[in-house]
């Protein structure tokens, strides 16, 4: 499965695509210039239940750290993985 970095303006998403489509993205916008919000995550539901999300939000962590940004979520599945990894 093939994780797509895309950037554009102050907006980013880490995707994965099908035949073209999206289908299963983390999406995060640039709050200030060291600080990142992972505002939204959807996974379709053919790719439920296969850790999908989880591959996406390495991929995120990995950029973040490799960046050196800090990271304010509002996504709440984002929230979730960062407080039990205690990112928060």
């Amino acid at each position: 499965m093939d994780i797509q970095h895309q950037q554009q303006g102050g907006q980013g998403a880490f995707v994965i695509e099908r035949d073209g489509v999206r289908i299963a993205e983390l999406a995060y916008r640039t709050l200030n210039q060291n600080t990142l919000d992972a505002y939204h995550t959807h996974v379709d539901p053919s790719l439920r239940g296969q850790g999908v999300a989880d591959k996406l939000y390495q991929a995120f962590i990995e950029f973040v750290d490799q960046n050196g940004y800090q990271v304010k979520p509002s996504c709440s599945y984002i929230e979730s993985k960062m407080r039990r990894e205690k990112r928060l």
